[in-house]
């Protein structure tokens, strides 16, 4: 996969609706539905992944779903203009190539995608110039008379085994008091990439999770 293939991907990320459950007092109830347990445990599902051979690990509230059953859950939970962005945003990710993979968490409406792709290498310049390109795409796709965007992290860090980009931006609609969380990883690792992205009412801390990824 080259890096406008990824640049394709980061684009499709950025189409994302604030969903019907993203309210503040949500958000506080939820705050810590992803943290480690009362033995600093992490509370964590194992994936594997087997069109890559990668070992995902997740909080326990996700679980695996087709789109087929994301359709029809959306359909009681969304308005029609939202529904039809989120599955296309699906359905454009699908198409992508190598492999994807859908997770939902009921409890709170999370959605969590992966793609399992061709291996491209990382560095700090690829970092920066996805973070603008994910900027630009969420400022062409958002009616800024009725959301806001704030981006709260934009971070790179590598070694020699290991690359990591991850953003976090923050979509609210201060009118209706809802607002929810885009979180993307790019990961490439042992000659392999995935590309993780978590649309959230909350902000969840994805990091010790992503630790844990086996690739």
């Amino acid at each position: 996969m080259n890096k406008k293939n990824i640049i394709t991907a980061i684009s499709v990320i950025a189409i994302i609706l604030v969903s019907t459950s993203s309210c503040k007092e949500v958000n506080q109830e939820l705050s810590n539905i992803w943290e480690s347990d009362e033995k600093g445990e992490l509370l964590g599902t194992h994936h594997y992944l087997e069109d890559r051979g990668i070992r995902l690990f997740l909080p326990d509230a996700f679980e695996k779903i087709s789109i087929s059953e994301y359709q029809s859950m959306l359909d009681t939970l969304l308005d029609k203009d939202s529904y039809k962005y989120e599955i296309n945003r699906i359905n454009q990710l699908k198409k992508m190539d190598g492999g994807f993979h859908l997770f939902f968490d009921k409890y709170s409406g999370s959605t969590c995608t992966v793609n399992s792709v061709d291996f491209m290498p990382l560095t700090k310049n690829d970092a920066q110039q996805f973070l603008g390109v994910m900027r630009r795409s969420m400022e062409e796709r958002f009616d800024h008379k009725k959301f806001s965007i704030e981006k709260l992290v934009a971070k790179y860090s590598g070694n020699t085994d290991e690359h990591v980009f991850k953003s976090v931006y923050l979509i609210s609609d201060d009118k209706l008091d809802k607002q929810h969380y885009s979180t993307m990883y790019i990961i490439t690792s042992n000659e392999k990439t995935v590309i993780m992205h978590i649309s959230s009412p909350f902000r969840g801390d994805m990091d010790p999770f992503i630790t844990k990824i086996n690739m």
